[in-house]
C-alpha cells in the first residue's frame, strides 16, 4: 500500500481527504503545519506528498523546491494545491509534479494520485552512489 503525507492547515479538508483516500486503500498521515515535516518524511517515508502553498508557518512553494533540490528527497513526487488560481501559472517553477486547484474534485485528485504512483520514477543507479 502507497503511502501518502497531506499538509493543510484546515484540519477539517484533511479529515475529510483522510478518510477518502483511506477508502481508496492509501495509508495516510495529516500535518495541519509544516514544523517538523523533513522529520515526518524521514520517518514516514510517504509515497507522494500533497501540499498546500499557503500555510500558515511557512510557504509550501518553498518547502516543494527544498524537498526536490535534496539529494534525499528528490524523487519524492508532490502535488502542490492551493485556492488561489495563480499558482497554477507558477507550480513548476517550484519543482512541483502537479497542481490541483482549491475546491477540487476527488476523481481528479484520486487520478492525479494514481498517475503519479504508478509513474514512480526510476532512479539512475548513479544516484544512489
Amino acid at each position: 500500500m502507497h503511502k501518502i503525507l497531506i499538509i493543510d492547515n484546515s484540519t477539517h479538508l484533511l479529515e475529510v481527504m483522510k478518510r477518502i483516500l483511506e477508502r481508496n486503500g492509501y495509508i495516510i498521515k495529516t500535518m495541519n503545519t509544516p514544523a517538523g515535516i523533513y522529520g515526518e518524511i524521514d520517518n514516514f517515508r510517504p509515497d507522494l506528498l500533497i501540499l498546500d502553498i499557503y500555510l500558515s508557518d511557512e510557504d509550501g512553494r518553498h518547502i516543494c523546491k527544498k524537498i526536490k533540490t535534496n539529494f534525499q528527497t528528490r524523487f519524492l513526487p508532490i502535488i502542490l494545491f492551493s485556492a488561489f488560481p495563480n499558482a497554477l501559472e507558477e507550480y513548476k517553477i517550484y519543482l512541483a509534479d502537479d497542481f490541483m486547484q482549491k475546491p477540487f474534485d476527488i476523481k481528479t485528485l484520486l487520478n492525479k494520485i494514481k498517475l503519479l504512483l504508478r509513474s514512480e520514477l526510476i532512479i539512475p543507479n548513479d544516484a544512489l552512489q
